[in-house]
């Protein structure tokens, strides 16, 4: 084979190579999400008139900011909260990373598209995520 040959090789290589790695994370932007947890898993609590909240996931490259849109009689809670973490995901596992970079959450990734996740923590509680277009 001819240098210019080999060389063009190497060259459309390291261009596909640059392609896949910095085509950015398909996770990455704004994300609908609705936490919804099971009603049997607590029955009998006064006050308590849904079992589902709204909210927002926005990842970027290395943090997500998260907000939940609590109300009265929500079982989530009340208040709208708003926090920023660091994230990664390994397998099928989403981590929530604190400031000393530790694990903190861990969901579990039940299924993935390009524009829906489903998200599960302990046995009961869903996040369903869909992309904001």
């Amino acid at each position: 084979m001819s240098v210019v040959f080999m060389n063009r090789i190497i060259l459309l290589g390291v261009l596909i190579f640059t392609l896949v790695s910095c085509g950015g994370n398909e996770i990455d932007g704004e994300w609908r999400a609705v936490w919804e947890i099971r009603p049997a898993s607590f029955e009998n609590i006064e006050n308590i008139t849904s079992f589902k909240m709204d909210g927002r996931f926005l990842f970027k490259e290395d943090s997500v900011i998260i907000m939940a849109y609590g109300y009265e009689g929500c079982i989530f809670g009340v208040d709208t909260i708003q926090h920023a973490q660091s994230w990664k995901i390994s397998g099928d596992t989403l981590y929530l990373l604190n400031e000393a970079n530790l694990q903190g959450i861990s969901y579990l990734i039940t299924s993935k598209t390009d524009q829906s996740i489903e998200l599960q923590l302990m046995d009961d509680i869903f996040i369903h995520l869909n992309k904001v277009l």
